[in-house]
């Protein structure tokens, strides 16, 4: 019995010796792109970019060596001088030899087991997303007389059915790897495709330690918010400065028309300046009695907030506390992520959040 307590207690030893005490990634670069291009390794850390390390791409290689004093997901970033032309790769920082491979811009990690798990996740994902981008680059491509609103109404019907997938992708990853890195990855970068009850879900199968996580612990409390301010429940009002410098709240916009929609937003957001152009086309056509939109920016600053304003032509009312992702109104609504918007009824009860402009055009022609 003595003997057989020493042999296991020896091969636990081994074990426990033979785990690698660092990392090693090793690049290889096809092609001339990103030749004597500077490589970051970084990770964000509330909301902020940390740089871990930095290297340059030499004879088509690049390589980092450390040690991971935790797993963690952390990002490649190839920092071209057009910030249009930089590429970034995520991959799980653990002790071990890991290998990326970069083709233009796909980056493919593995070598470790974490990695090798989020390779086939990643694969999942750009599948899909080859999908919806081989469906709307065709419609593109034809004719402007083709394109007509029954024909682009089918081609937005294709890619809404993908986006969905993608959804339900990211929650089955997310539930099947729960309280592991990956699954948390997955959940904070996708948590805005979930329902509430998906999350309720999620989180019921999290442990004390995935639970802990400060991004998840955000996320758990804003989604007891999101509750208190989901559709068939009475807006909630807050208060903030115009561009002006005068009080304002929504309040003071409720009721006025049929439907009021805030729009949570900021002057840094790429997303957010990607949806004006449909946005301000929308609003045009239906502003009046029926319909009016409140914008409540994230900035930091009231210069950048004013210079967006004009910039996209954005001629609704406007309030902020330019004070980022303490934004108070944000908090109340569970924003975690923007853009996001939240409809009201003429009665103040909240009829939907993130709608897309089909689905609100629908109720206005009611």
């Amino acid at each position: 019995m003595k003997k057989r307590l020493l042999f296991i207690s020896m091969a636990v030893l081994l074990l426990v010796g033979c785990q690698p005490k660092s990392y090693k990634i090793t690049g290889e670069v096809s092609g001339n792109e990103h030749e004597g291009v500077k490589v970051i390794l970084t990770e964000r850390v509330n909301r902020e970019w940390i740089t871990i390390d930095s290297t340059v791409v030499t004879n088509g290689k690049f390589e980092f060596v450390g040690e991971a004093d935790s797993t963690r997901v952390v990002y490649i970033v190839f920092k071209h001088a057009e910030p249009q032309n930089e590429v970034v790769g995520a991959l799980v920082l653990e002790n071990g030899k890991i290998q990326v491979s970069v083709q233009g811009v796909n980056v493919t990690v593995k070598g470790t087991k974490e990695n090798d798990l989020f390779t086939v996740y990643k694969n999942d994902m750009v599948a899909i997303d080859e999908q919806m981008d081989s469906i709307y680059n065709t419609f593109m491509a034809m004719p402007t007389e083709e394109q007509t609103k029954q024909l682009q109404a089918s081609v937005m019907a294709q890619i809404t059915e993908l986006e969905d997938k993608l959804n339900e992708k990211n929650v089955e990853y997310s539930m099947q790897n729960v309280n592991t890195v990956i699954g948390s990855h997955i959940f904070m970068s996708s948590f805005y495709g979930f329902t509430i009850e998906q999350k309720d879900a999620l989180f019921a199968k999290m442990n004390e330690k995935t639970k802990s996580i400060g991004r998840i612990a955000d996320l758990i409390a804003a989604n007891e918010v999101e509750k208190k301010t989901t559709k068939g429940q009475p807006y909630v009002d807050f208060s903030m400065l115009t561009p002006e410098g005068t009080s304002a709240k929504v309040s003071d916009f409720v009721g006025k028309t049929d439907y009021l929609l805030i729009d949570f937003w900021a002057s840094w957001c790429g997303p957010c300046i990607r949806t004006f152009p449909d946005l301000t086309e929308f609003y045009a056509k239906n502003k009046g009695a029926k319909f009016q939109i409140l914008g409540v920016s994230l900035d930091r600053t009231k210069d950048a907030w004013i210079e967006a304003i004009k910039k996209h032509n954005l001629t609704w009312a406007h309030i902020s506390d330019l004070k980022y992702w303490d934004c108070e109104g944000a908090k109340l609504y569970a924003v975690s992520s923007i853009p996001s918007t939240v409809l009201i009824g003429k009665d103040g009860v909240i009829v939907g959040r993130n709608m897309t402009l089909d689905e609100i055009q629908n109720l206005l022609n009611q």
